[in-house]
């Protein structure tokens, strides 16, 4: 288990574990519309990285119904480097997680799915609007979770983007 002394302030308070945490449980209510059985959880470690930099998601296609590797040909440069990135997000990955699993606000199914728990937190806080960031955030996090639940699979994401999970 992490704790937040494994990251440095600056980061706690960028990408701290109620922020990220959040933007998930945002990107997994988009998914579970179309795929039920809930986001297998390898894919918040792609969702998080892609939609916390605004170089990548400035180039999101304007619709859902645009294949991956289409949108991934065509924006090969935005994302050359980003699995390194996303590498380095993991430990703020698993902070969100663990943050949305401590709180029952997610499951991990047994096969390893994110399926929703109980919870009535609002779907567009106000203090989303005050910030620009947070907003765009919000979107994107809202727009991957309906993009990817139209994936054939985890492991189609995976191999277009070119990441080894």
């Amino acid at each position: 288990m992490l704790v937040k002394t494994d990251l440095s302030e600056e980061e706690l308070g960028l990408y701290n574990p109620a922020f990220v945490g959040f933007l998930l449980l945002a990107c997994l209510r988009e998914f579970v519309v179309t795929k039920p059985g809930g986001m297998h959880c390898a894919l918040s470690f792609l969702v998080v990285p892609m939609c916390l930099n605004r170089s990548i998601t400035k180039t999101l296609p304007k619709t859902y119904k645009t294949p991956i590797g289409v949108w991934m040909s065509s924006n090969e440069g935005v994302l050359s480097g980003f699995a390194n990135q996303a590498e380095a997000f993991i430990p703020i990955v698993n902070m969100g997680l663990l943050f949305l699993m401590e709180r029952d606000l997610i499951v991990i199914n047994s096969e390893g799915c994110a399926v929703l728990g109980e919870n009535d937190i609002a779907k567009n806080p106000a203090l989303f609007n005050k910030s620009s960031y947070m907003n765009e955030a919000l979107k994107a996090f809202k727009f991957i979770g309906k993009w990817f639940s139209h994936a054939p699979s985890t492991e189609t994401v995976f191999a277009q983007l070119g990441i080894r999970p």
